[in-house]
């Protein structure tokens, strides 16, 4: 499979994922503070080609057809977030603690 730069940068773009140039162009997945998860590509343009669409994919915990519907544009965010829900990426202990309901105490 080959991809085009710009394909996964949308992609990570619709997912809101965080993206820092670094060695690599790296892409991280927040869901409520908490970081979920990370992929990453060389800098460049042109063509992801060999292995590294399978890594990416791989790294964002999805099957083959679900990384298509990504690329493609059907899957978004709320369906991303339900299948990593799915997959138990994303549980109950992903989300931050509510804040404490009481004050401190004076002395």
């Amino acid at each position: 499979m080959s991809l085009h730069i710009g394909e996964v940068e949308q992609a990570w773009k619709k997912l809101g994922m965080v993206v820092v140039n670094a060695k690599d162009r790296l892409a991280k997945f927040y869901y409520q503070g908490t970081l979920i998860l990370m992929t990453k590509r060389s800098h460049g343009s042109g063509p992801i080609e060999g292995k590294i669409p399978y890594l990416i994919r791989q790294q964002m915990k999805l099957s083959q057809a679900q990384f298509d519907e990504l690329i493609a544009c059907p899957l978004g965010l709320p369906e991303y977030v339900r299948i990593l829900k799915q997959k138990g990426w994303i549980t109950e202990s992903s989300k931050p603690a509510p804040p404490s309901s009481q004050s401190p105490s004076a002395p």
